[in-house]
């Protein structure tokens, strides 16, 4: 169509249908009207396209994927079944459909009655013990999510597809393993690894061990979870990239005895069974479809590239879920790190390279040189890289969802980051029998000493700071990072040609 490339071009259109499904959730468009728009630009698109007016065509193009994105967000806004019974007792009959999430003071159970499509969210007490699948009766008053001053909770429920809520009812357990046996085969696997690891590891170690295998916080005493927050290392208990990094690695590793072709079977199907485990959150979903991704370039000999990998795996979670991206803090970091990842580490390694040239350009590449020389002859320069290109593109977003500014978060991540791989290393190996124990009390030690640490500097003063943000100033965060972006693109074209000068006068 144009000069540009055929990844880019895909990119503008992953962007362009968020950016429809973004102004839909925030704006109330009358779908009529986004069907009009549809057809008008459709429509335009096709005389520029047959007029060879490729520029044209191309935004055109763009528009109309805006569109769909708008109208992609209207279909999935669907009356709520359970209104008319809100505020009244109910006695209803369905399954679990989730892994039941217990947390310290209570379970949260994923309800469907039947009769209905949508669930509802059954907050029970701890003691009886539910499984996904278990067929069961529950009695008590239907009711509307409450919402916050600051939180949408009910939208933040209904992208899970959870429409109301039921306060510790009476529950009667008829049956079990009603539901795909795959699945609860695969949560029962879970359930006794996590009962090992329980038996090996005391508290909060074991409730950090889980955390860093399979995500979630919600075990964890809420002094730690604050320490984690004003520390910036929340993320190690999110699954990331990074877990499913290390299930293709591992397999990898097998791929001389089992063959190429059946390694990359054994990784997608791995890669499959970590997500039903660890549930289906936004950063396991965007991880699982790039790793897919990348074994798909393996196995068929094609180059992978990051970046339209990402904006993949964005288009098709929008498609399929198009109220992750505007109620969904989850989805927002993920893919804030890793396009902060993608663009800023780059240049924050061009900007260290080559340490000794000097140049009017500079005090601050020379101070970071510097920072880069000592962090590489730790062997952190790569960590340091990725994490101040991860924190500087999600700032604004925390800023914005969290009101706060942790000023310890880089040193905090340097600190704990490396020791996360060992700790999952020795976690993980807790499950073997005879040496189980043996990698328990290593694993022990690694996750006192992630305890102490954010301990430690989450008491230091100015840690952390607080600033509550409205719409305007995030804006104005997001234009200072786009605009530190580029200012480290400029300084890195003029290192370029100062040394392409130095280079032709010598």
């Amino acid at each position: 169509m144009t000069s540009i490339s055929k990844s880019k071009i895909f990119i503008g259109i992953a962007i362009s249908f968020a950016v429809g499904v973004l102004a839909a959730s925030v704006f109330n468009v009358p779908r009529q009207a986004v069907l009009i728009f549809l057809a008008a630009s459709l429509s335009a698109f096709a005389l520029a396209f047959y007029g060879r007016n490729n520029k044209t065509a191309l935004g055109l193009l763009f528009l109309f994927c805006a569109g769909l994105g708008s109208l992609r967000l209207q279909v999935s806004l669907v009356p709520n079944q359970f209104e008319e019974f809100f505020d009244a007792k109910q006695k209803l009959e369905g399954y679990i459909v989730e892994d039941v999430d217990v947390r310290s003071t209570q379970q949260l159970i994923t309800f469907k009655p039947n009769g209905f499509s949508q669930n509802i969210l059954i907050s029970a007490r701890l003691g009886q013990r539910f499984f996904y699948g278990d067929w069961i009766v529950a009695e008590g008053k239907v009711t509307a999510a409450k919402n916050y001053e600051d939180f949408d909770y009910q939208k933040y429920l209904e992208r899970f597809n959870v429409y109301a809520t039921m306060s510790y009812p009476k529950i009667l357990m008829l049956k079990s393993d009603r539901l795909n046996p795959v699945t609860g085969g695969l949560l029962k696997i879970k359930a006794a690894f996590l009962a090992r690891l329980g038996s090996f590891l005391d508290e909060p170690q074991n409730s950090l061990a889980v955390g860093i295998l399979i995500g979630g916080h919600g075990t964890l005493p809420k002094e730690i979870v604050n320490n984690f927050s004003v520390t910036g290392i929340s993320h190690i208990i999110a699954v990331s990239g990074f877990n499913i990094t290390i299930i293709i690695l591992a397999i990898a590793s097998l791929a001389e005895i089992i063959g190429r072709r059946n390694s990359v079977w054994l990784a997608a199907a791995a890669i499959v069974a970590f997500v039903i485990i660890c549930g289906a959150s936004a950063s396991v979903v965007r991880a699982a479809i790039m790793g897919s991704l990348m074994l798909t370039s393996l196995s068929l000999g094609r180059q992978y590239s990051v970046a339209p990998a990402m904006f993949f795996a964005a288009l098709i979670m929008l498609i399929l879920n198009p109220k992750i991206l505007f109620w969904d803090a989850g989805f927002q970091l993920s893919f804030a790190a890793t396009l902060g990842i993608i663009y800023f580490m780059p240049e924050f390694n061009k900007l260290t390279e080559n340490r000794g040239a000097g140049s009017s350009a500079g005090f601050w590449r020379a101070a970071l040189s510097g920072l880069a020389l000592v962090a590489d002859d730790l062997g952190l320069k790569t960590l340091v890289l990725t994490t101040f290109s991860a924190i500087i593109a999600t700032m604004p977003l925390i800023v914005l969802n969290f009101g706060i500014v942790s000023l310890s978060a880089p040193m905090v991540n340097v600190l704990v980051v490396p020791a996360v791989p060992w700790s999952m290393l020795f976690g993980f190996l807790t499950a073997l029998p005879f040496v189980g124990a043996g990698c328990a009390m290593v694993a022990n030690w690694i996750l006192i000493y992630i305890l102490k640490v954010t301990e430690f500097f989450a008491g230091l003063p100015y840690s952390s700071l607080n600033a509550q943000i409205g719409l305007p100033v995030f804006l104005l965060l997001c234009g200072a990072v786009f605009g530190f972006y580029y200012l480290l693109v400029l300084l890195n074209k003029r290192r370029v040609s100062l040394s392409v000068e130095q280079t032709a006068g010598l």
